[in-house]
């Protein structure tokens, strides 16, 4: 009798933290729920507010990552259900993660190296100006997986957040939307005394909730401008050509990686999706685009190739652990000793009906961005 009372006790026990366990990771996590988890772990973080009352969330433990943002009272980053785990929101690195010159992934990429020390690595803060600018560091030392670098680095994240430069315009005063802006900063510096040509770059993605259309600009639209052979191959019926650019589907359960080149690129990626209210949301990212210069980052079987500038991911696991991942690269650095080098970046964030974003996005994005193919 007691070892069958024992055996039921641990089965109710065990489906209760079962139970308990998926109601927690089914939840959507927004900013004050993340903001009281890191509060009772005494987990340092750092949180702007713009005139809208929209914010951002910077913690330098997980990163020196964006984990989350709130838009209109929504987070429109994914962030892991798992606040502690650290995962999700804007992050960037260091490029490229495997091959040569690279250090994240094995010579055989299969697992990776040295990972804790950039993903979750822990960063100093170097300027804090209370909901103004904040500016994080972490340096650190590894070797390429050839052997032939030794690398003394130093990464420097900055953020700031950055005013609506549509709203004052005509066509957007009386348009009722929502927005965040922040302006980041990514920095590399080479502290080794050995010049480093053009081996290393600087990446930046967002990682959002799937089910919605990554939406990129391009100088042509045609076949070549892109490929899909990081992963599993795209499926045909995720992407579409439009006017001016390509639609992709971001499926979030099903894995699959684009690349976009440099010199069909025009410096900008949108995602568009629905919220939860059923309203929509975009994210936006601007940046700089060298057309003839190297880029680094590339398919595993395509190392001899020039790189991608852009890089659209669909992941492959199912329910809240489901995401996709808008990113962007730099052109491989020049880094003297001691020299170091940027790559800016401007990120918005905006929230309204479907007919407001698409003109956002005729001004943002391209110009018939109303005409893009939008996955439903």
């Amino acid at each position: 009798m007691k070892r069958t009372f024992t055996f039921l006790m641990m089965l109710f026990v065990g489906v209760s933290m079962f139970l308990n366990s998926a109601t927690i990771s089914e939840e959507k996590q927004e900013m004050e729920t993340i903001v009281k988890t890191l509060n009772s772990h005494k987990i340092k973080h750092f949180l702007f507010t713009n005139s809208q009352g929209n914010q951002f969330l910077v913690i330098p433990k997980f990163g020196g990552r964006i984990l989350s943002v709130s838009v209109d009272g929504e987070n429109l980053f994914w962030t892991h259900p798992d606040i502690l785990k650290g995962q999700g929101g804007q992050r960037s690195w260091i490029s490229p993660e495997g091959g040569a010159k690279g250090f994240i992934f094995r010579p055989d990429w299969k697992g990776t190296r040295d990972f804790s020390m950039l993903d979750p690595g822990q960063y100093k803060v170097i300027l804090h100006k209370e909901n103004e600018r904040l500016v994080l560091s972490n340096t650190f030392k590894t070797t390429s997986n050839d052997g032939q670098e030794n690398y003394d680095l130093t990464l420097t994240r900055e953020f700031r957040p950055s005013e609506d430069l549509l709203k004052p315009l005509p066509p957007f005063k009386d348009l009722d939307y929502q927005y965040l802006g922040i302006d980041f900063v990514h920095k590399l510096k080479n502290n080794s005394k050995k010049f480093l040509d053009r081996i290393l770059g600087l990446w930046c993605l967002i990682q959002i909730p799937p089910q919605g259309t990554m939406i990129v600009p391009v100088n042509r639209v045609e076949k070549a401008a892109w490929r899909g052979n990081y992963f599993e191959p795209t499926p045909e019926d995720f992407v579409k050509a439009n006017p001016d650019s390509f639609s992709f589907f971001i499926h979030g359960s099903q894995r699959y990686k684009v690349g976009l080149r440099p010199e069909s690129t025009q410096g900008a990626i949108s995602y568009l999706a629905k919220t939860k209210n059923g309203d929509y949301s975009l994210v936006f990212m601007e940046f700089p685009v060298m057309p003839e210069a190297r880029y680094v980052d590339k398919p595993k079987g395509e190392q001899k190739t020039n790189g991608d500038a852009i890089q659209i991911y669909s992941h492959l696991e199912e329910g809240p652990l489901a995401f996709g991942e808008l990113e962007c690269h730099s052109w491989g650095l020049e880094l003297g000793a001691g020299e170091e080098a940027a790559f800016p970046i401007k990120i918005g964030v905006y929230k309204g009906t479907l007919e407001v974003l698409k003109e956002i996005g005729k001004t943002l994005v391209c110009p018939q961005f109303d005409k893009a193919h939008f996955f439903k």
